[in-house]
């Protein structure tokens, strides 16, 4: 029984040692390097070549090595098998200290500091209470929340939106299409966690944006096409909306000419809020493989109808 290994740009080196140690019985080959396609069993991928997956026709089930799964589903040739998405706490985490981050940055005027000291001008900007500061969790997933339970954690008053129903101790949830303007009322700082789905895809548009506060704050660690960028430019040009921080994009990289790396009120990282540790991921992915392995049902499963 074999495993292809594609972490496509990231390195496959140590993703080859911790599977091995912990799936011993199983051999691994690094794509390309499949001498048997037949043997092939499990496909460990990021940003996978479209169409060669359905060269392995005995592959039982695909794991992706990242959070998300664009880059399987825009194969249109992708087989009828399960795809595993990949729910490691410790990329949650990591997601959740970024936010955290810009929280705290955006609260307590870090950004409007860091414009003061070129020109040596000393001005302090008053902050409120962390239990005043409003923040909103947009997606309350795995990843959403753990960012929601650490913001609260530190202090500050959490809100959550999503989908289907959440009960969350010290969060304020919501849910459904009705009670969003509702979520986004009062808001000082939203943070876009949703993943991209047909239903997702631009939700953060003209309308969304002009529900929230004078002056609040957006911060996107999901996928950039949640996002309407000319519509958040113009929030922001406006001086309605006071600042945003974007780790994703529709386009990555962002290419050079994009008018969102000029912007002074955009605050740019190249899609690193949650880094995949191999040490810890594997783990989830050899328990997702002994799983199936008993015929049990892996988590967390894309659900290919419901697009997540």
């Amino acid at each position: 029984m074999t495993i292809l290994l594609n972490n496509n740009g990231y390195g496959n080196a140590c993703w080859a040692r911790e599977i091995t140690q912990l799936l011993p019985d199983m051999s691994v080959h690094v794509y390309p390097d499949i001498p048997d396609p037949m043997a092939i069993r499990y496909a460990l991928v990021w940003d996978h070549p479209d169409g060669d997956l359905q060269r392995y026709p005995n592959l039982r089930a695909i794991l992706s090595l990242g959070a998300g799964v664009e880059h399987l589903t825009r194969d249109p040739d992708l087989p009828n098998v399960p795809v595993i998405r990949l729910a490691d706490p410790a990329v949650a985490r990591d997601m959740a200290h970024h936010s955290l981050y810009w929280v705290l940055n955006f609260h307590r005027h870090y950004h409007r500091y860091a414009t003061q000291q070129p020109q040596k001008h000393w001005q302090r900007h008053q902050a409120s209470a962390p239990a005043d500061f409003q923040v909103g969790v947009l997606g309350l997933g795995q990843i959403g929340q753990t960012v929601a339970r650490t913001i609260a954690g530190n202090g500050y008053a959490v809100s959550g939106w999503d989908l289907s129903e959440k009960h969350l101790p010290q969060i304020a949830c919501h849910h459904g299409g009705d009670a969003l303007a509702g979520f986004l009322t009062g808001l000082d700082l939203v943070i876009n966690c949703l993943p991209l789905t047909p239903a997702t895809a631009g939700m953060i548009d003209d309308d969304f944006l002009a529900r929230l506060p004078e002056g609040a704050f957006l911060v996107n660690i999901s996928r950039g096409g949640v996002i309407d960028h000319d519509a958040l430019l113009g929030v922001l040009d406006r001086g309605y909306l006071a600042a945003a921080a974007l780790d994703a994009f529709e386009t990555e990289p962002l290419p050079e000419t994009s008018p969102l790396w000029q912007h002074d009120g955009i605050h740019i990282t190249p899609h690193m809020s949650g880094a995949t540790y191999a040490r810890s991921a594997a783990r989830i992915v050899a328990e997702n493989i002994h799983r199936l392995e008993r015929g049990e049902t892996p988590y967390p499963l894309y659900d290919r109808r419901r697009g997540f």
